[in-house]
């Protein structure tokens, strides 16, 4: 289907982009071998973005290992205005404020103490959904209205969804395909703002089998910055009407070599469509953070987030130290500490790279870890990591990484570079004593189009499988494979 639409797109001389990804490892997992997956290991991508004037829509279709083709099928449209009015319609992606009264998807809230120098991120966003993650466990369907005039903002959302009652997004088995898009959700969102200041309600209801809750809130949210944005205070605060209270305050200050803030924080968590901005639920939660440039060509960064939680506190402290030897030369050193009531975690890592030329990089990275706990035995961990990339034509980029661990088990992993494509998560965990080998090929075809290939080589010494359940393979090693098309037209 989304290559007929290419077709007829080319031929109206339309504008806008298609990317498709194929990807696929060997040996077979369980699901497959013992015949409890519906479809083949294969994985497939493919997104449609057109854009007309005005009008811009998308269409993509995904299949994850496992499952049949066409598991995935979603798009949508949208009408722009010059920048005063949005209207979009289909599969959506929304952000309102920090997100604790709405966000789909949730932001990404690990709480890396490295990144607390700045205040969270504010902003009002209502968008046509790109991610096949987005979209497979937990979708947005419905229409939504944006509308700024001058101080005054305006947003609304009108959502009808078919989702899943767990949250993988995997449809796989035969008990999976059964419960695809069993619950019905129903919601209703508003947002009006005047200045920096805006009110906001939401009603939510979800209905399954076995399911029936609804949730109502309320919120208001504030941003307030000087014009040079030095220094800006923002915020948001929400209820649900039954005396659960969640909210995050930030303010920062930021000046030419010295930027600091305080964020204060409580998240209670089980609210459908938001998340917290500060890590895990907890019920208060402080982080502070600095980034500091001492000297030229030297930048430190630290900071540290104590969360109070319902079981157990917990404490993460962070410090890293940038320095560009050279114009070409470049040296990182990480440290991060987290500890809770029951374990202790330091990780450290060393990063340089070297650039003799424009087009070569070489880079290595050595990862360290410590584990302590009062139930576990203790664990020590080590890494070595060395990556190239050389690009000897303007239309050639090749890429090769070697990595290697050492570790006690799970807990002391170290964590290497992933040679991922565009769109995807870039980051391995490696424990035991395991490798990691990777090469990437890109293609520029042309201004407009891009072949991408990569592949990888991971073993881990004396293993008889590799993963759990019905992912797990036999033999201590694991080979994967991919290619993906980006082309503009």
């Amino acid at each position: 289907m989304i290559a007929l639409l290419t077709v007829l797109t080319l031929a109206a001389g339309i504008s806008g982009d298609l990317r498709v990804r194929a990807e696929h490892s060997w040996p077979d997992p369980a699901g497959i071998t013992e015949g409890l997956w519906q479809g083949n290991a294969l994985s497939f991508y493919e997104r449609l973005r057109i854009h007309a004037g005005p009008w811009d829509s998308v269409l993509l279709t995904e299949k994850d290992p496992g499952e049949e083709w066409g598991d995935l099928l979603t798009g949508g449209v949208s009408f722009t205005d010059q920048g005063i009015l949005k209207v979009a319609a289909g599969a959506l992606r929304v952000n309102l404020a920090h997100g604790l009264m709405f966000s789909h998807p949730g932001p990404f809230s690990g709480g890396d103490p490295l990144n607390l120098s700045k205040t969270p991120n504010w902003r009002l966003r209502i968008d046509l959904s790109e991610s096949p993650g987005a979209n497979d466990a937990d979708p947005l369907t419905g229409a939504a209205v944006e509308y700024h005039l001058s101080d005054l903002t305006f947003s609304t959302v009108l959502g009808w969804s078919n989702i899943d009652p767990g949250s993988s997004g995997l449809h796989r088995t035969v008990s999976e395909l059964e419960s695809r898009r069993s619950v019905q959700e129903k919601l209703a969102v508003l947002r009006a703002g005047f200045g920096p200041v805006g009110l906001s309600s939401a009603w939510i209801r979800q209905n399954g089998d076995s399911l029936s809750t609804s949730f109502t809130r309320v919120g208001a949210d504030f941003l307030f910055q000087t014009e040079e944005k030095d220094a800006v205070f923002t915020g948001e605060i929400t209820s649900d009407l039954d005396s659960t209270l969640n909210f995050v305050v930030s303010g920062s200050r930021g000046l030419a070599d010295l930027r600091h803030a305080l964020t204060i924080s409580r998240y209670t968590g089980n609210w459908p469509r938001s998340a917290g901005t500060m890590g895990p639920d907890h019920r208060i939660g402080a982080g502070y953070g600095v980034r500091w440039r001492p000297v030229q060509k030297v930048t430190v960064d630290a900071g540290v987030l104590i969360l109070d939680k319902e079981e157990e506190d917990s404490y993460k402290a962070g410090v890293q130290f940038t320095e560009r030897l050279t114009s070409r030369t470049s040296l990182t050193q990480r440290m991060k500490f987290t500890a809770t009531a029951e374990e202790r975690t330091f990780r450290a890592q060393i990063t340089t790279s070297w650039s003799p030329y424009s087009d070569l990089t070489l880079s290595l990275k050595v990862p360290v870890t410590w584990y302590r706990s009062n139930s576990n035995p203790d664990e020590n961990g080590t890494g070595l990591e060395v990556r190239l990339k050389h690009s000897p034509l303007a239309e050639l980029d090749l890429t090769a990484s070697a990595s290697a661990a050492s570790t006690g088990g799970w807990n002391s992993r170290v964590y290497a570079y992933s040679l991922s494509f565009p769109g995807e998560f870039g980051s391995k965990a490696l424990y035991n004593s395991s490798v990691l080998l990777q090469g990437a090929v890109s293609v520029h075809i042309s201004e407009d189009a891009t072949l991408r290939l990569k592949g990888a080589w991971y073993s881990m010494d004396g293993a008889e499988s590799l993963g759990s359940g019905s992912s797990e393979t036999e033999g201590p090693s694991r080979t994967s494979a991919g290619v993906q098309l980006d082309w503009s037209f």
